[in-house]
């Protein structure tokens, strides 16, 4: 199992939902080339979306679906956590792929 998959296991995160796979691959992508983040929908879901034929819009919206889900299922103290943070409402799935591959860069 790759890394990324296995801290979204950990993250509560359920392979029933599309925004699973989109999720390992943005984090992935920002694990290899950080600056990626500066162009979050050029460099991270464009490439996510042409890979599975779907917008870039498509991607974002079933991340964040997917987030709302984990969230809701005790993903919150998790992402906490691993981020050092408190959060009152879930991040942006910017935000959440920022601390995701910042954790995997740091724990892997």
């Amino acid at each position: 199992m790759k890394a990324a998959e296995k801290l979204l296991r950990e993250t509560k995160f359920s392979r029933r939902y599309q925004g699973y796979e989109y999720l390992v691959i943005c984090v992935e992508r920002v694990v290899e080339e950080d600056r990626r983040l500066c162009a979050l929908i050029k460099e991270v879901y464009q490439p996510v979306a042409d890979k599975y034929h779907v917008t870039y819009k498509a991607v974002e919206r079933d991340i964040r679906t997917a987030r709302d889900k984990a969230w809701g299922s005790g993903g919150k103290e998790v992402i906490e956590r691993i981020s050092g943070g408190e959060f009152y409402e879930p991040p942006t799935v910017g935000e959440l792929i920022e601390i995701l591959a910042e954790y995997l860069k740091k724990n892997t």
